[in-house]
């Protein structure tokens, strides 16, 4: 799976996957507070089945807070 990005406001959480795309990497920054440093979350998973229904729940559950996929360029 390729990194993508989801926006609310001034911050950005970009969400990727790592150890055989079992584990879900979230890090969340604000553009208005640059000093500020990104968080990093993780999701261990079971294996990659379970990671992308997980990474699905995050993003519908994101999309009705208010956040919007960013397109990728």
């Amino acid at each position: 799976m390729e990194p993508f990005s989801m926006t609310k406001g001034t911050e950005v959480k970009v969400f990727h996957l790592e150890d055989n795309d079992a584990t879900i990497v979230i890090t969340t920054t604000d553009t208005a507070a640059p000093e500020r440093p990104p968080h990093v979350g993780y999701e261990q998973c079971e294996n990659e089945d379970e990671s992308q229904a997980v990474l699905q729940k995050f993003v519908f559950d994101l999309q009705r807070q208010g956040w919007t996929l960013v397109e990728p360029s």
